[in-house]
């Protein structure tokens, strides 16, 4: 083998690659016609360093080829299994989801029902005798009157004025968010009734809250304030107790199958529900802990209720009107 003739005739295109190379670890992003040219020399590279390994020992060659090719490497075959992560998610988030939800919306109509019976029911008692809020809603939320707690609101400070703050703020409300939502999965999954009662439950305390907000002159107060998380905060709850809806009908009436098997074949629209639920109230955690607090004077109500009704619209777009291909997720 006549080495200095090996390396005058490849030396060129293996310079080429190093440059290939450096330009992708260093960008998020190469041209087709590049990506295709980085390939190509990395095969031929891998070549050279089998006919290398064959004809000669010197260390400094293989040294060499086997760096090129170990980066090569690293390239070629993390950024494919980078490129089948993005895709499995995008079909996830954008497919696998949506069509679930679309399956088991017999559930999800069943706990929207459940919540908006019950919120209809805790704002026509409050407005029927407005002593009934007392009864209906915790202490807590009795400390002052909804125009007083208004007026303070929109006297005060923002409370959140930086993003450490919002971030801390919104991190304690997903996870309590997020708490909740499991406990209408497990008590749908354990009892069915459980679950509903419970989205009742929480329905006639939201209504309640509304139909004192309502009757002290500031509900446009409540609907932009509440109003931005609100519209992936309900439903993503409502979306956890559907989850369990689901399993509590595979567990507790599984038909002619075992409630094993009945488990086993609701389980892929379980999880998928409960994961869907989970990112939007990780998202509506976030924005209750920035954008929502912020009073009138940073954000006018007109622009929160605005963008409530676009968050809620782009929500269902997602999950329930959006058109997608006719087959279905594994």
């Amino acid at each position: 083998m006549d080495l200095d003739r090996f390396i005058r005739l490849r030396r060129q295109r293996w310079a080429r690659l190093e440059i290939l190379l450096d330009t992708a670890e260093q960008s998020a992003h190469m041209d087709a016609p590049a990506l295709q040219e980085l390939l190509s020399l990395y095969r031929q590279a891998c070549s050279d360093l089998n006919e290398a390994r064959s004809y000669t020992a010197n260390a400094g060659l293989i040294g060499r080829l086997n760096d090129l090719t170990g980066r090569g490497y690293r390239f070629v075959y993390r950024g494919a299994r980078t490129l089948r992560l993005r895709g499995a998610l995008q079909r996830f988030l954008s497919f696998e989801v949506p069509y679930t939800f679309r399956r088991e919306g017999r559930f999800v109509l069943a706990a929207a029902a459940a919540l908006l019976l019950g919120a209809a029911a805790g704002l026509a008692a409050v407005m029927a005798d407005r002593d009934n809020g007392r009864l209906l809603i915790p202490a807590e939320f009795f400390s002052e009157s909804p125009a007083e707690r208004v007026a303070k609101i929109e006297a005060e400070e923002e409370r959140i004025d930086t993003v450490d703050k919002a971030l801390a703020f919104g991190a304690s409300l997903y996870t309590h968010n997020i708490q909740v939502s499991f406990l209408a999965f497990a008590l749908g999954a354990l009892t069915f009734a459980g679950g509903l009662l419970l989205l009742f439950y929480n329905g006639v305390i939201l209504g309640a809250v509304a139909g004192m907000y309502f009757l002290d002159g500031v509900g446009t107060f409540f609907f932009a304030w509440v109003g931005p998380h609100g519209a992936l905060e309900l439903p993503a709850i409502v979306f956890g107790g559907a989850a369990g809806l689901c399993a509590g009908r595979a567990l507790l009436a599984p038909g002619t199958r075992t409630p094993e098997a009945a488990l086993r074949e609701s389980f892929p629209s379980v999880w998928r529900m409960m994961l869907g639920a989970a990112l939007v109230l990780v998202l509506a955690g976030l924005i209750e802990g920035s954008f929502s607090q912020f009073s009138a004077r940073t954000f006018p109500y007109p622009l929160k209720i605005g963008v409530a009704a676009l968050l809620f619209l782009g929500l269902v777009a997602w999950l329930f009107v959006r058109r997608l291909p006719d087959e279905g997720p594994q």
